[in-house]
């Protein structure tokens, strides 16, 4: 009968699941799978965030549920975000934000005072 290796994570690793957690070093997070960092970022990186959390649900490393408890998101938080990773891929999360059709319009359509 093999025998099961168990993941044995370092003190100050908050778990995700049994097998994923993260901890933070300095003024970054790493995730870990097992003993094994599989992703950092900076603290205040709130773009990684959201995408490697996306990832993690996309991939099967974690469920909803899962993510939701480990760091205090909102489901629908959570949902929007891999909505974004399933339409655009992780770049999604990076891109700057176009301007609407009615903020161009606007903006375009304002004469100089001066003139």
């Amino acid at each position: 009968m093999p025998q099961l290796q168990l993941p044995v994570f370092a003190e100050g690793v908050h778990l995700i699941t049994p097998h994923l957690g993260y901890r933070r070093e300095g003024d970054e997070i790493v995730y870990l799978h097992g003993m094994m960092p599989v992703f950092l970022h900076k603290v205040d990186d709130v773009a990684s965030f959201k995408m490697i959390v996306s990832q993690f649900y996309l991939n099967g490393n974690a469920k909803q549920s899962e993510l939701v408890r480990a760091f205090g998101i909102k489901p629908l938080s959570l949902k929007r975000w891999v909505k974004r990773y399933r339409e655009g891929g992780p770049r999604a999360f990076f891109e700057t934000k176009r301007k609407s059709r009615s903020e161009r319009q606007s903006g375009s359509s304002k004469k100089n005072p001066r003139s």
